[in-house]
């Protein structure tokens, strides 16, 4: 007679995944929920912001295990990775070309974390953008996370060719709504990264004259310095 062990043995393996499924639905929900609870709580003025805050729900920024990780950078150019037939998807395309800029905060965040690995990726990123760009696009409100990461970006790669471009990404940050909350939930190395791209932008812009950079100007940058809680 067949023993009926085997029958009677159970697949830890299949239960671990349907348990893991089950709590990122569960996951999933609440976090869902919560944007549509903010997105009604912000009063947003389109139901197309409306969904883009909810199908950004999922986006979470990425951790100090993230940063440090020894994992190979994916380039935010697609050119330079190797890809053919099903492997080239819509997503993976989509930087192909750096004309196409992300329409939302969803894309940003989506692309940030996908292509963005390195300060250097990050800053060009931003630079091609342009702070008039990230300030439409940061509406509605900067994602958890997101400031300090590109406020690190920039003060690690800062260069005096770009003064006016990081003073205009600043500042247009500046005016996108909650950004005092996003900028009081700033980490103390995220803090020193803030107010040492400042130190960077203020020694250029006391080493060139007004013609040289003339949408900033010693007053504007101090208000600036203010408005990030920097001490001129």
């Amino acid at each position: 007679m067949v023993s009926g062990k085997d029958d009677e043995r159970i697949d830890f393996s299949k239960l671990e995944k349907e348990l893991e499924a089950a709590v990122e639905a569960d996951a999933k929900y609440w976090r869902e929920n919560d944007a549509k609870i903010r997105a009604v709580t912000q009063k947003v003025e389109s139901y197309e912001e409306f969904k883009d805050i909810v199908a950004a729900a999922h986006i979470k920024p990425l951790e100090k295990k993230d940063k440090i990780s020894e994992k190979k950078p994916t380039p935010w150019n697609p050119h330079a990775t190797k890809k053919t037939g099903t492997d080239v998807t819509s997503d993976t395309t989509l930087q192909q070309d750096k004309t196409v800029l992300p329409k939302n905060g969803h894309e940003f965040a989506r692309d940030w974390k996908r292509y963005c690995k390195t300060n250097e990726q990050k800053y060009e990123y931003l630079i091609n953008i342009g702070g008039e760009h990230l300030g439409q696009i940061f509406k509605t409100e900067i994602a958890f996370g997101l400031l300090g990461e590109i406020l690190a970006a920039l003060q690690n790669c800062f260069t005096s060719d770009h003064v006016e471009n990081v003073f205009l990404i600043l500042e247009n940050l500046s005016k996108t709504k909650r950004f005092s909350l996003s900028l009081d939930f700033l980490s103390s190395a995220e803090k020193e990264s803030c107010m040492e791209v400042f130190r960077k932008l203020k020694t250029c812009v006391d080493e060139k004259s007004g013609d040289e950079i003339p949408c900033i100007s010693t007053d504007a940058l101090e208000m600036l310095m203010t408005v990030f809680k920097v001490t001129p």
